[in-house]
Parts: structure tokens; sequence; C-alpha cells
């Protein structure tokens, strides 16, 4: 047979491999990508950290525990001399202790003994995917069993976290009545809705690889995010006073959703909305403001 002869059949293989060839290429690529933008935005954010906490105050000290599913946390207590009152810091996702710390002196120069410790997968804490609040939540009951351990009731510990950590706080807080005076500075509120319209900006992808990037998280990594919804968990809150400090120019998370986190959690719930201030930044625009208003909050609902 002459090469004019066998021309249409290689035209025929040519047109059904394009044919079947492209969606299958297409699939494969969306998949490929969706896992590794997975991968990207759940993989451990452990570094060295980039202040010496004696720097913060001469009287720290160094700090771990272990979790129940064998992790070590790591970080940094600064007691007082009365030990009248524990101040936890949680840090938000991607974050670790020294953003903390100069609040944490702060604090600590109140009068307040401070907890600067690095949830898992984070800062100088043992390597673990990171699981958007809900995993994290054993950290801070591992927390609560070494405050245990050093004497401080519930009711003289106060609780404050950042974006992630208060929004874990949240949701830990539903189950825990151990958990009794809370402020939260940033919080999502509804970790779905957030996605929605975060993921596409931090992945650089459109919109439409979000359900296979939330998939591969979930069936590769084991991190679900569906029902991570804190407006619901704070329906349970039971009346705890809670403080929710929040900017109203937050391009994160929007201002709205702890407005609604506010309303679930009831009349026990101080709202404090900041004009024109950004995601976790309400520290940095007004110290002076914020420490007086963390410290009266602590003092006027921790036992003395």
């Amino acid at each position: 047979m002459d090469s004019t002869a066998r021309r249409p059949r290689i035209a025929r293989r040519i047109a059904r491999w394009a044919v079947w060839g492209t969606p299958a290429w297409t699939v494969a690529a969306y998949l490929g990508i969706s896992l590794a933008t997975a991968d990207l935005l759940t993989r451990p954010n452990n570094r060295p950290p980039w202040l010496d906490a004696r720097a913060v105050s001469p009287d720290a000290l160094p700090w771990s525990a272990r979790t129940d599913d064998g992790l070590t946390l790591r970080g940094w207590y600064l007691p007082t001399p009365r030990h009248r009152h524990l101040i936890i810091l949680i840090h938000g996702m991607g974050g670790s202790w020294p953003e903390m710390a100069a609040l944490g002196r702060d604090l600590h120069a109140h009068g307040h003994d401070v907890l600067l410790f690095d949830l898992r997968g984070h800062g100088q804490s043992d390597p673990s995917r990171l699981f958007m609040g809900r995993r994290e939540r054993g950290d801070l009951r591992t927390v609560m069993k070494w405050a245990a351990r050093q004497g401080f009731a519930h009711d003289r510990i106060g609780w404050l976290g950042y974006s992630m950590g208060a929004s874990t706080l949240v949701m830990e807080a539903a189950q825990n009545p151990g958990i009794r005076v809370a402020v939260l500075d940033s919080p999502y509120g509804s970790l779905p809705e957030l996605l929605r319209s975060q993921l596409p900006k931090h992945s650089r992808l459109p919109s439409w690889f979000n359900p296979g990037i939330l998939a591969a998280a979930r069936l590769v990594f084991g991190v679900r995010t569906d029902d991570l919804i804190p407006i619901r968990a704070a329906r349970s809150w039971g009346g705890r006073p809670m403080l929710l400090i929040h900017g109203e120019a937050d391009s994160i998370v929007p201002v709205s959703q702890a407005r609604r986190l506010a309303r679930a959690a009831g009349p026990s719930c101080r709202a404090v909305t900041l004009p024109g201030v950004e995601h976790v930044q309400a520290y940095d625009s007004d110290p002076i403001r914020y420490v007086a208003t963390i410290d009266s909050f602590f003092n006027r609902y921790l036992s003395p």
C-alpha cells in the first residue's frame, strides 16, 4: 500500500487523538493543579523565630507540651510573681508566636502571666498539615491541661485568638466549658464562605478550581473544611463573656462575618469594629487603646 492510501488512516487517528486526548489532558491538568495547590495551602509552615523571647521579657521561660496525638508544641511562658491570671495568645494561619510578642510584653507588664506558643505545623512546633482549625482545637486542649498543672483554674485563664486562632477558639469553646473568657480578633465566621472568595486570590487560579482544590485537600491530605462554621458554634457559647474585635477595612475576612458571629453568640458578646483597620491590625493601629481594652476586659471577667 502506498503512502497516499495510508494518509486518510493517519488523519483519522490524529483526529481521534485530538477528540479524546484533549479532554483527558484537561482533566489531568485540572486534577494535578488542584492537588499541587491543596498541598501548598495545607503544608506545614514551620520556621525558626525571628525574635528572641528574652528580648520581650527577661523572665521568659521556654515552654513545650505534647498533644494527645503525639505532637510537641513549643513557645514561651512569661510568668509574674503573683500568677494572678494567665492569658493565652493564639496566632492565625501561617503565623507564629513572635507576631504576638509585643502584645504579650504589654499584657505581661500589666500583671498577667502570658503564654506565647506556636500551633501545630507552625513556627517551632512539630510539623503537621494545616487543618484550618479542626485539629488545632486539640492544641488548645493541650494548653488547657498544662495550665491546670500550673494551678490556673478555668476562671483565671483568658484566651485571645487571631484570625484562624480566634475561629478555632470559638469552635472549641462550643464543646469545652473550660474556656470561660475570650477575645476574638478578626475571626472567620464561615470557612466555606471565606474560601469561595479568598481561595482564588491566594491560589491565583479561577474560582472553578475551588471544588478540585477542596476535594484534593479532603481526600488526599485529610483536611476537611465544609463544616468549619464558627457562627454555628457561637450559638453554644452559653453566655460566657466574649470580646470581638474586627477591622472594617479587613480585606481577608469581611467584617460582615464578625457581625453575624456576634449576633449568634448573643448579648454576652461585645463587638468592636474599627474603621480603616485591616485584618489583625487593630493592635498596630492603636497599641495603647488596644491593650487598655483587652486588659480591662480580662480584669473585669476573670477571677481575681
